[in-house]
């Protein structure tokens, strides 16, 4: 139900229906219009309707939830709105609309109560990108990348996948430690943003393994991504120390289509397939996915030291 009182016409009620100091309230009449404010807000929105406050494409929702608290007689739920601050920028807020009545059946419109929500939308945004990031690189993270292929495929947005795994990173975790395996990555993950074009989707889906999404791409432009990333690491590898492992990677590529689980599927065979000709490759995509199962163990076993 909502709130049923004489109106004296002197804030005192709408202050104390505020409540807390850093909410904002605002008395509204049958009609939506703003007649009283306690709090600050951009500019003069005595006269102005409630729904003004929020940016266009929320207004019609804020003005349904209005008349329905009003026709219902009930507590809205809190609203999330972006409205327009003092310098121009989106402030986020939340709203509730409290009904008003005189006496049993007389509407006097609603007081409204509204709380800045924008702290905590920021640090929505920033849990959303850490959930999504590997710390290690600033890739998009697994998580990131299935969405991503998911939407693409959605969309049906044609493009190319290249699955990057780096050769024998588990010997060389053994042999110098996590700490410079860490390393190693970091800076391949900087070797990939020099190579790759600023439209490409970079992810770390593993612990040695990056995918690159290229959208629109066919797959003569894959094989120039791929080979501009194998040229770069053969220029790192020459300039090795003797005694030191040569930095060097197999790459695997496909074709982005409607089932993203299966083009998935093919680069993680292409990746295989690279690995068992002998690492530091570019793999293909079978033409036929479903490869014999003995096939397709034969590469594993033949890959199981990458």
């Amino acid at each position: 139900m909502g709130v049923h009182f004489v109106p004296r016409g002197d804030g005192v009620l709408l202050r104390l229906w505020a409540g807390v100091s850093s909410e904002i309230a605002l008395a509204c009449d049958r009609q939506g219009q703003i007649t009283e404010l306690c709090g600050a807000l951009p500019g003069d929105p005595i006269g102005r309707p409630l729904w003004d406050l929020a940016v266009p494409r929320q207004r019609e929702r804020l003005r349904q939830a209005y008349a329905a608290a009003l026709a219902q007689d009930r507590r809205s739920d809190w609203i999330e709105l972006a409205l327009r601050g003092s310098n121009g920028a989106r402030e986020w807020h939340e709203l509730r609309i409290d009904p008003v009545t005189f006496g049993p059946d007389h509407s006097l419109g609603a007081i409204c109560v509204l709380r800045s929500i924008t702290e905590r939308r920021r640090l929505e945004r920033e849990a959303f990108a850490a959930a999504m990031t590997d710390p290690l690189t600033g890739f998009t993270n697994r998580t990131a990348f299935m969405a991503m292929l998911a939407h693409l495929a959605e969309q049906d947005v044609p493009g190319a996948l290249a699955l990057v795994d780096l050769d024998r990173f588990r010997v060389f975790n053994l042999r110098y430690g996590h700490a410079a395996g860490d390393r190693l990555l970091v800076s391949f993950a900087g070797l990939l943003r020099q190579v790759t074009r600023p439209d490409h989707i970079l992810s770390r889906t593993d612990g040695e393994t990056f995918a690159v999404i290229m959208p629109g791409a066919d797959l003569s432009e894959a094989r120039t991504t791929a080979g501009a990333i194998t040229s770069a690491l053969a220029n790192v590898a020459s300039g090795a120390q003797r005694g030191e492992l040569p930095f060097t990677a197999s790459i695997g590529l496909a074709l982005l289509g409607p089932d993203n689980d299966a083009s998935l599927r093919c680069a993680e065979l292409a990746v295989t397939d690279a690995k068992a000709r002998g690492r530091a490759r570019i793999g293909l995509c079978p033409s036929r996915l479903r490869l014999p199962w003995t096939w397709r163990q034969t590469l594993r076993e033949q890959a199981t030291a990458a």
